[in-house]
């Protein structure tokens, strides 16, 4: 069988304006194309002998002839033919053991689907929770500069025979310098949702009335200073960006105390997390949870061109991975080999989960619009181009993973 990086279609995508980077996804791919589909003359000698030897006893075996025999040997009688019943009889015991096969990947894969649904539906009732809960406190938090807070959220408010539930979040109204920085977050965090990712905490806009953040913020000391640097919308309101303290529901990983954060350029756990993804079988010491995390810590960034990310949240309690800052996602422009620290890694990794491998696949043009134009262009998080350059990386890493299936089997590489 003849095996090729993707071709057509695919590589006219890449030979746009800002497709650099997913060209060299797409030439690691043709590279391991190419390593699965050399003549059989450049096989190792002890192969062909192998197969000549195979194919010696297959001729020797056949069905109605007669089997070698040494000098001396009487001659065998022929070997009886297997009626045509019997040959019906196999057939259709073949094509029933293929049909539950069949039967039973699809059974699998409808309960990966189910449970990807109900983490989303998950997720989504935390983002309107972030969205719609009552604001108790403010707390100013770092430089009266960067005007971010720590905000106290009444969860279940208004909600019968239900007591509220006050839970801590990050909140960071909108500036005039960047009044629309918001969105790049929100943005990065729907990407995640939409592919099934762990590691983006909720993220979601929600829009509060000036008088009551003045009211929220009024015994702070700088609290005035604060407020003249809101951007006010023309109906008195603030888009504020409201974060998850960490990925999934309300739980002990929102008030872990056992959480650190290490540099994405330098630290030693990145080492660590590299050589997992690059053994073909499972290392000594791996941890499968923090592997899984950090392979979509790199798909993430390479799908959102966000070369610039500093730091990753290591929950040590829950054994995961977290992404917490992403204002660098999805740029305007994004420079000559600015995603190379992903693209590395991502070429030289072995295994990947195979529910990313499904998700990138059903991913396409239309889901990605739903997701970060839910509104249509008032309501668009990202620009069109940037619409444009995910899908060319989407199919870039896609054809990736597919190639590394092509040379070493499906269940070799996605087996996370």
């Amino acid at each position: 069988m003849s095996l090729r990086a993707p071709d057509g279609p695919a590589r006219g995508r890449l030979r746009r304006r800002g497709g650099a980077a997913a060209r060299r996804l797409l030439v690691a791919a043709a590279l391991i194309a190419a390593s699965c589909a050399r003549p059989s003359s450049e096989q190792g000698g002890g192969a062909a002998g192998a197969i000549a030897a195979l194919a010696e006893n297959e001729i020797v075996l056949a069905p109605g002839g007669v089997p070698a025999r040494s000098s001396g040997e009487p001659p065998a009688s022929p070997a009886p033919r297997v009626g045509a019943a019997g040959d019906a009889q196999v057939a259709r015991a073949a094509g029933d053991a293929q049909v539950a096969r069949g039967a039973e990947d699809a059974q699998v894969a409808r309960a990966a689907e189910d449970a990807q649904v109900a983490r989303a539906a998950g997720d989504a009732q935390v983002a309107r929770a972030l969205q719609r809960s009552p604001v108790r406190a403010l707390r100013l938090t770092g430089k009266p500069t960067d005007g971010r807070f720590e905000a106290i959220l009444a969860f279940g408010a208004g909600v019968e025979a239900a007591a509220p539930r006050e839970v801590k979040v990050k909140l960071a109204p909108a500036q005039k310098k960047a009044p629309l920085a918001f969105r790049r977050p929100v943005a990065f965090y729907r990407l995640a949702r939409a592919l099934g990712a762990h590691v983006v905490p909720a993220a979601t806009a929600r829009r509060i009335g000036i008088g009551e953040l003045a009211a929220l913020i009024g015994r702070e000391p700088n609290g005035r200073k604060l407020l003249r640097r809101f951007a006010v919308m023309n109906d008195g309101t603030v888009d504020a960006l409201v974060l998850a303290p960490a990925p999934g529901p309300p739980g002990p990983r929102w008030v872990s105390s056992r959480r650190r954060s290490v540099r994405f350029d330098d630290a030693p756990e990145l080492d660590v997390w590299a050589r997992w993804a690059r053994a073909r079988s499972p290392a000594r010491g791996e941890r499968a949870s923090i592997l899984r995390d950090y392979l979509e810590v790199l798909a993430l960034d390479y799908l959102a061109g966000n070369g610039l990310r500093k730091e990753i949240v290591i929950d040590v309690s829950a054994g995961a991975l977290s992404l917490e800052a992403n204002a660098s996602a999805f740029p305007l422009h994004v420079k000559a080999h600015e995603l190379d620290r992903q693209l590395d890694r991502l070429v030289e990794a072995a295994r990947f989960p195979r529910a990313l491998r499904d998700a990138l696949a059903r991913f396409g043009p239309e889901q990605a619009a739903a997701a970060l134009r839910p509104g249509g262009i008032e309501d668009e998080l990202v620009p069109p181009r940037a619409l444009v350059e995910l899908e060319e990386r989407r199919q870039a890493l896609l054809s990736l993973i597919e190639a590394k299936i092509a040379d070493r089997g499906e269940d070799a590489v996605l087996s996370l």
